[in-house]
């Protein structure tokens, strides 16, 4: 079943967008809003059937996207931009149902994806380069659309992610399908509705849907590009279904990321600056430093700094003021979190600043900072995603 679009966006019913049309599902879920664990708007779960037809109409639309010069293309993708901006506040007001996200940081995102759209309505694809032009061998290098993309998007920053992959493809005259995760997938699917007016049908298309069909669209035969950001694990596992007819694969997976302090640093500064490339997004970042290394010198130092700066941060509901840490998003990684957490203290390590699962109606975890745990230990070794953090020391010469 499908309608067509209207030039009002209603910012309380999502669809699927498939062939520039508004697509529903006999089949819905809700999302919950990690703030409140309150549920959230039906939102459509596509099936095969839907992603068969949105292939079959990216075919169409990718000849029509190629028939397109470039500079169409970046006036499509600043009118997007435009259109994007425009609407920051609703926009960002579904990121703080959907993410939990303080207000300042759902509209931080909503501006950095504009921002890729931006990026790219100056950008120009790179020209053709002549590699060698001998008097019997002429070689040069073309860069040509690659077809078809299919994109599996994360729940940590939904909207960012999904602009900064629809903005490359389309710049590059490749249409691009995109499945955002089943935990934030409302953003996603309302900025497909809000540009259709600006690209041809087929161009853009974004559906909701199950693990099934991610699996479904990695395996697809007529999709010969998938990017996809998450875990390593699920990276593992698509690198292995989207061998089996060679695709061009695009992986950005987690990270166990560590900072390394030096003694000369001015420690005010530094352990400001660590402190949020830790605890940005509630630590939900797959670049949040998650170990920290610190120069015996100014290590007992550096801690409290960090201690103090993080203890006097404030956290809560997204729609309160002045917030910097809101929820973990979803059930599944909160339940990650306090499973590391479990152990360090079960193990008995220090702890230089000790949170743990906060008593109340959502998802919240008050940070913690771990000192000196083994290298062996969980939370050394295993990659958090959450707002905890080890730091160690290491004699640096």
């Amino acid at each position: 079943m499908s309608s067509r679009l209207s030039n009002e966006i209603n910012f309380t019913q999502f669809s699927n967008i498939v062939n520039g049309e508004k697509c529903g599902s006999s089949i819905l879920s809700k999302g919950l809003n990690p703030s409140t664990k309150e549920k959230l708007w039906d939102v459509p779960i596509a099936s095969v059937h839907d992603l068969d037809k949105a292939v079959a109409s990216a075919k169409h639309g990718r000849q029509l996207w190629l028939n397109t010069t470039v500079h169409e293309r970046q006036v499509a993708l600043k009118s997007c931009a435009n259109a994007l901006l425009s609407l920051r506040e609703e926009m960002a007001h579904i990121l703080m149902q959907e993410c939990g996200k303080p207000r300042s940081f759902a509209l931080l995102e909503v501006e950095h994806a504009a921002g890729f759209l931006n990026y790219y309505s100056r950008e120009e694809p790179p020209a053709e380069e002549v590699i060698q032009d001998h008097e019997n061998l002429r070689l040069t290098l073309r860069y040509i659309p690659v077809g078809i993309v299919g994109a599996i998007c994360p729940w940590n920053f939904p909207l960012v992610l999904s602009v900064a992959k629809i903005g490359s493809a389309l710049l590059t005259g490749n249409p691009i399908i995109v499945k955002p995760s089943p935990y934030s997938p409302y953003t996603t699917l309302k900025f497909a509705e809000l540009v259709q007016n600006f690209l041809p049908p087929g161009v853009l298309q974004a559906l909701n849907g199950d693990n099934d069909f991610g699996a479904a669209m990695v395996t697809h035969l007529d999709i010969p590009k998938i990017s996809f950001t998450g875990s390593t694990d699920t990276g593992r596992r698509i690198m292995a279904s989207a061998s089996q007819d060679l695709k061009n694969l695009t992986l950005e997976l987690g990270g166990n990321d560590a900072a390394i302090i030096c003694n000369d640093v001015n420690i005010d500064e530094v352990a400001r600056e660590v402190a949020i490339g830790t605890f940005f997004n509630s630590g939900q970042m797959c670049l949040a430093s998650k170990r920290i290394y610190i120069h015996r010198d100014i290590f007992e130092e550096f801690v409290q700094k960090m201690v103090s700066i993080v203890e006097s941060w404030a956290g809560g509901d997204g729609p309160e003021e002045n917030l910097l840490l809101g929820p973990i998003q979803n059930e599944m990684q909160y339940a990650v979190v306090k499973r590391i957490f479990d152990d360090c203290v079960s193990n008995e390590y220090k702890f230089a600043l000790k949170g743990g699962p906060a008593t109340g109606y959502g998802l919240f975890f008050y940070p913690s900072i771990v000192e000196a745990p083994p290298d062996s230990s969980l939370i050394v070794t295993g990659e958090q995603f959450g707002k905890y953090y080890p730091t160690q020391f290491s004699a640096i010469q």
